[in-house]
């Protein structure tokens, strides 16, 4: 079995080109392959491909230990009206390319984050609508996957699991911000349907309009909350615009609730730092540390 790591299509072009026209049922030939090397996903390839006399593009997932839970929502995915790629080829032995993979289609456009962060009023309503088309498919509509979509990720589960961290040792801040949260924890909503990542890079916009959701390695069933905002917690200039106001106000929360989330995103993300010993983005531990502060200094 080939490491993901170090495969390269360009170099396995002939066993690429057998695997492609089987996934897509047409004669094939593999123009070029090129790393998506900003992807948060584990070795993925676009590849520029001919089929059938015109040229398209491909991405090549390479095995992580989500890759056939990605494959199998996508699928799923085909038939709710939101633009997602369609998947292609689930090979869980590796028997084409000696590496566990699937092919899904490439899609053209640019990130979402760009208009978002210069404050472009159409990113921002074509975000808040995005993500409740996708918080609005039900179980019901994901039937055919049931089974894979059981585990529920809640903010209670994010609070207690990130105290499990600090309670085994002396972390007064840490015991101080649990109580508090755990204290003044509102009627939590109930869990939605999302594509794991709400990070603004995986949704791909073309002519002012959405072209499609992409990464769907962690989709499940979480706090509809929590996802929402991960990009205001990781660009904090987004905030401030009465965008998470909008996006509450259209689902029907109490936007009163984004204080106490803003705090969980602060502890969980703090305990994710301690337990790892790595920042998130530009949060250090001691940067969560005086952000907790604030947070309590501000109630």
């Amino acid at each position: 079995m080939v490491e993901p790591n170090n495969f390269n299509p360009n170099q396995q072009q002939a066993e690429c080109e057998a695997y492609l026209r089987h996934c897509l049922k047409s004669q094939v030939r593999l123009v070029h392959a090129e790393p998506l090397a900003k992807s948060t996903r584990d070795a993925p390839w676009r590849l520029d491909v001919e089929v059938g006399g015109v040229m398209r593009r491909y991405v090549l997932r390479l095995d992580s230990k989500r890759s056939e839970h990605e494959y199998t929502v996508l699928r799923a995915m085909e038939s709710i009206p939101i633009p997602t790629p369609q998947a292609y080829g689930w090979d869980p032995e590796g028997e084409a390319l000696g590496v566990p993979c699937f092919l899904c289609d490439f899609i053209e456009g640019e990130s979402l984050l760009k208009p978002m962060s210069a404050a472009e009023r159409w990113a921002e309503e074509l975000y808040i609508d995005t993500v409740c088309a996708l918080q609005e498919v039900s179980r019901r509509q994901l039937s055919v996957i049931e089974d894979r979509l059981l585990e529920e990720e809640t903010a209670e589960g994010f609070l207690e699991a990130a105290y499990s961290y600090f309670k085994t040792g002396a972390h007064p801040l840490a015991d101080a911000m649990y109580a508090n949260l755990k204290r003044t924890m509102p009627e939590l909503p109930a869990v939605r349907f999302s594509n794991g990542d709400l990070w603004l890079d995986n949704i791909i916009t073309r002519d002012g309009q959405l072209a499609g959701v992409i990464d769907f390695e962690n989709a499940g069933f979480s706090d509809p909350i929590y996802e929402f905002l991960l990009p205001f917690f990781v660009s904090p200039g987004l905030r401030g615009r009465g965008i998470e106001e909008r996006y509450c106000e259209r689902m029907g929360f109490d936007a009163g609730l984004l204080r106490w989330y803003r705090g969980l995103e602060l502890f969980d993300t703090w305990h994710w730092v301690k337990a790892t010993g790595k920042p998130f983005e530009h949060y250090t531990s001691e940067y969560l540390q005086m952000a907790i502060e604030r947070w309590f200094d501000e109630a």
